[in-house]
Parts: structure tokens; C-alpha cells; sequence
């Protein structure tokens, strides 16, 4: 399954469940069928989403597995679509629904 965000201000942002899921816990929003993301909320959405991709980046020099390195999207390409998204949204003052 997959979960669409929308918002009067950008083009729609479709994530897969799991993914999706991620984002929501992570800026702290329940994850359920339905819900919504403030203009007002927009931004500290950002900061969080932000600092997790710096999170998780591997540290300096770190071996990476060929394998796991070839089939991973890292946070910061599959997230970008969404924090454009937020930007937008605070930037003209929109709301973010999902499951509408």
C-alpha cells in the first residue's frame, strides 16, 4: 500500500507505507488513514526530517557493503520530494493532508 500527501501548494507525494510510516513517527504525527500536517507545523517538520538524514549518514571512511550500497536509496533522495513539500506548505501558508 501507499500513503499520497497532499497540498493546495505542490504537487502531490506518494511514499509507500513503511516509508511513509517513518516520516510520521519521526516529525511525531500519528500514523493513521487520515490525518494532517499544519502550515504551522511545516517547518519543525523540516528541522526533524533535516537532522535525521545527518543521522544517518555513515561516518567518514565507514566500509559499505557493495550489495546493501547498490539496492539503499539514502534518506536525504527518498525524503527530498516531501521536504519540498513542507517548505512549500510553510512558505504559503498550507496545510499537508494525507488519506483524503
Amino acid at each position: 500500500m501507499a500513503i499520497t500527501f497532499t497540498s493546495k501548494v505542490s504537487g502531490d507525494v506518494t511514499m509507500l507505507d513503511a516509508n511513509a510510516k517513518q516520516v510520521l513517527e519521526l516529525i511525531g504525527k500519528t500514523v493513521g488513514p487520515r490525518g494532517v500536517i499544519t502550515a504551522k507545523e511545516a517547518g519543525e517538520c523540516v528541522v526533524k526530517l533535516r537532522a535525521a538524514i545527518v543521522d544517518a549518514r555513515p561516518a567518514d571512511g565507514a566500509p559499505e557493503d557493495d550489495d546493501v550500497a547498490r539496492d539503499h536509496v539514502p534518506l536525504a533522495t527518498r525524503w527530498q520530494p516531501f521536504i519540498v513539500m513542507l517548505e512549500a506548505a510553510q512558505a504559503r501558508g498550507a496545510d499537508i493532508l494525507w488519506g483524503v
